[in-house]
């Protein structure tokens, strides 16, 4: 499975072809023997196909049913379905070799949806990827750390250590007493002794792991670290972390677990773990704006201001919100060539704004999307 990072975003930014592009995003539910998921494409595809008879020139029109019936080909109900969840497609309206670009992942994006314009329609995507970021999970116990990856729905294990006993962690038996009191004494010193040993070694062990984990952390870009084990090892180990921010997700010892249970685990806790980060950034949003010091944009306009100018660092947005019909000034609309029947939405122009300007862009929903009714949908941290 694969889904485009960055640097390949931008280069679909900028793939203009003459016809234009045919956008299809598809949920697959493989427990959907009704073929729902089937129905829904086809009834995005079709209305996609009922505004371009209307609006588009011949040529158009007969490219865009060859892409339509290609990509039905590529979805039939009655094979089996892609691996994914999720399958996002960019299709060139064209009659001869049309070029075609295919995405899949395990997390399947918010809803089906097919959309026609003169460049690939990103949103999905950029949803897609805010949602499944990469971050690492822990579980931790007194002898044993293992630490996975998980992005858009998979989980993986990266590595594992264990504490192996040699040297002084055996115990080294007495030569016998004639005095029991002398040999109760001996055996007690020497538990302790061990015990002692014991507890010092896997302080040393967590603490190892954690630097070990904090270099992963760094290395692989985590968003987030989720760490599962009892409290007292899980200190420990975070000590080692540093100012690398993790959250304690789970007080109990899970690391005999199969993979396949910390990842019901992780995927029961990412929809939270999300809401909770996004409604971090909008009060951090409010809060620099009504501060004065003016590093926040509140609503559409200044938004776009903002993302004209190169000043946005992070771009938040409401991702259920209709946007058609907001008076946005002229001098800040898409000004390339009109294809489509309402053009580029806004959401789209300031996706397309911020991976311009290397800005992050997180789209919200429930709690912190409604969080910016107020503001028409639209907050952003700016650089300066």
């Amino acid at each position: 499975m694969t889904f485009p990072g960055p640097d390949e975003l931008k280069r679909l930014l900028g793939w203009t072809p003459r016809g234009g592009v045919l956008s299809v995003c598809v949920v697959i539910d493989p427990g959907d023997r009704g073929g729902g998921w089937h129905v829904a494409l086809t009834d995005e595809l079709r209305e996609v196909r009922d505004q371009v008879e209307v609006d588009g020139s011949h040529d158009v029109r007969v490219a865009l049913r060859d892409a339509l019936g290609h990509v039905l080909e590529r979805f039939t109900e009655q094979t089996k379905p892609l691996e994914g969840r999720g399958h996002v497609g960019f299709v060139e309206v064209a009659r001869r070799k049309p070029q075609e670009r295919w995405y899949s992942s395990q997390m399947p994006p918010r809803r089906t949806v097919a959309a026609y314009g003169h460049r690939p329609y990103l949103r999905p995507m950029v949803e897609v990827a805010d949602e499944g970021a990469r971050i690492g999970v822990g579980a931790i116990s007194g002898d044993q750390v293992r630490v996975w990856e998980w992005e858009l729905g998979v989980l993986s294990e990266l590595d594992a250590w264990e504490i192996v006993t040699t040297g002084d962690w055996k115990e080294r038996k007495a030569q016998r007493s004639s005095d029991p009191a002398r040999i109760h004494g001996a055996k007690s010193a020497g538990r302790d002794q061990h015990e002692q040993r014991v507890e010092a070694h896997r302080e040393r062990f967590l603490k190892d792991a954690g630097g070990r984990t904090a270099s992963l952390a760094a290395e692989r870009e985590w968003r987030d670290l989720l760490v599962f084990g009892e409290n007292e090892h899980v200190q420990r180990f975070a000590h080692a972390l540093g100012p690398r921010r993790h959250r304690h997700v789970h007080p109990k010892n899970v690391v005999s677990e199969p993979t396949s249970r910390i990842a019901e685990r992780v995927d029961r806790l990412v929809p939270e773990l999300n809401r909770e980060r996004e409604m971090a950034l909008v009060e951090t949003a409010k809060a620099s704006a009504y501060s004065g010091k003016e590093r926040s944009s509140l609503g559409p306009q200044k938004t776009l201001e903002a993302l004209a100018q190169g000043r946005v660092d992070h771009l938040l947005f409401d991702a259920e919100r209709d946007y058609r019909g907001r008076g946005i000034e002229e001098s800040l609309a898409y000004q390339g060539p009109r294809l489509g029947v309402d053009g580029l939405p806004i959401t789209e122009l300031m996706i397309e704004r911020a991976l311009q300007t290397d800005a992050r862009v997180t789209p919200l929903e429930g709690e912190p999307a409604a969080a910016l009714d107020e503001h028409d949908g639209v907050v952003a941290l700016l650089r300066y």
